[in-house]
């Protein structure tokens, strides 16, 4: 009896032992187990491939097995919202992973990045209230810190290092001829020489508290609207413009008078003080005289005697000439004129002159090729104003502005404009 029953018993037991065998994956071999450090790798690793909603699932992943410290917790819950925000612009889930942040760990120091990036994901789910709450809150704390320099110390200011990868971050902010000016050691140093100065009168004006001044904190102000003004239009505006090959084909045809060269001239003169002496090089000229003898001998512009009365070039529709100035009626006489051509004496503010029209350029329209940057500056402008008319009258609409028109019809004049 005993052995029929421990024969049952192990009978069962084979019988467990194989269907665990069958129910296992890869025909019972063991599953090597993913280790946390290698979860965040990999997430790293699709991030840096544009693989944002597989990189979130791994961080998430990373997190649920993980025994990592609050600060390094909050890091990774901070990298996924931010990838919601930037990456996938799903407010929702960004604002949520910043909330984490700030209730499960108050103490992390990414806390009050989280703060500041919740603002923004409220603004974007046009929670317009939460975010100005929440600005509230975030204002008159202390001011951020400028982020520190890694390079070599070039200089010191008591316990504050100025590095050099600092410095050369000021001299890229300067326009390229500006900035090569600055290459050379010693160049470097006066430049250095100068921020040094710069902070060293700004540590004086803090010492002053001239940062609390009311015209100080009124020019602070302005200056920073505008830039921000100007950080909105990027991302509104101008990130969105989007131009294809066809939009500029279709501008280029559809404004082909944008992209001519106009008919133009390259004229000589001789200026006389009066008429007589004008007719007289005229005589001259009609006479066998060449241009430029009758130039050397009867012409009274010194700026033009010594290169045969040249004045450059003039254009169709032009509106002055050089050395004469604003003349659109004679610009209009000498387009009539053909190359070689020489014309009677004509009346200007600066005396008489006697034209000469040494080339003559007939009207060209430019080739697509040609132009494609104009045209592609042209069309990114108009589509920039079309873009920013349009934030402006949905700004206006959504926070309900009004403008009194009559207000500014009924101005009265300022004590100032009456003096």
């Amino acid at each position: 009896m005993k052995d029929i029953v421990f024969s049952t018993i192990t009978i069962c037991l084979l019988l467990v032992i194989l269907i665990l065998i069958l129910l296992s994956p890869s025909g019972g071999a063991p599953k090597s187990p993913v280790l946390p450090e290698q979860m965040r790798t990999l997430a790293a690793a699709f991030e840096s491939q544009g693989l944002y909603k597989e990189a979130v699932d791994q961080y998430t992943s990373y997190l649920d097995v993980a025994q990592a410290p609050a600060e390094q917790r909050a890091n990774i819950l901070y990298r996924i919202g931010t990838i919601y925000l930037d990456q996938l612009s799903d407010y929702e889930n960004a604002l949520a992973s910043f909330i984490r942040i700030s209730h499960l760990y108050p103490k992390a120091k990414i806390v009050r990045d989280a703060e500041k990036r919740m603002v923004r994901c409220f603004e974007e789910l046009q929670r317009g209230g939460a975010a100005q709450r929440k600005l509230k809150e975030l204002t008159d704390l202390d001011p951020d810190q400028e982020p520190q320099g890694t390079g070599p110390v070039v200089a010191q200011i008591g316990d504050r290092k100025i590095t050099l990868d600092q410095l050369e971050s000021e001299l890229n902010q300067m326009p390229d001829m500006q900035r090569k000016q600055f290459e050379a050691p010693d160049k470097k140093r006066e430049f250095l020489q100068s921020k040094l100065f710069e902070e060293l009168l700004y540590d004086m004006a803090l010492r002053k508290e001239y940062n609390k001044d009311r015209e100080v904190r009124q020019q602070v102000r302005r200056l920073e609207k505008m830039i921000l003004a100007q950080k909105v239009l990027q991302q509104e505006v101008n990130q969105k413009i989007k131009i294809s090959q066809g939009d500029l084909d279709l501008y280029y045809k559809a404004n082909p008078d944008e992209f001519k060269i106009p008919l133009s001239l390259r004229i000589s003169h001789i200026q006389t003080a009066d008429e007589e002496k004008a007719n007289k090089a005229k005589k001259a000229l009609d006479e066998g005289l060449s241009f430029a003898e009758a130039v050397t001998k009867f012409s009274e512009d010194e700026r033009t005697k010594t290169r045969g009365g040249s004045l450059g070039a003039i254009y169709q529709g032009g509106q002055s000439i050089s050395g004469i100035g604003t003349a659109p009626e004679i610009v209009q006489q000498l387009i009539a004129l053909n190359k070689n051509d020489v014309s009677s004496p004509i009346k200007s503010v600066q005396g008489f002159h006697i034209f000469k029209i040494t080339e003559k350029t007939p009207e060209r329209q430019m080739q697509f090729e040609e132009v494609k940057s104009q045209v592609e500056a042209r069309l990114k402008q108009r589509k920039a104003s079309e873009l920013q008319n349009e934030l402006l009258q949905r700004l206006l609409k959504a926070e309900k502005v009004k403008i009194f028109d009559q207000s500014l019809i009924d101005q009265k004049p300022t004590q100032s404009s009456n003096n």
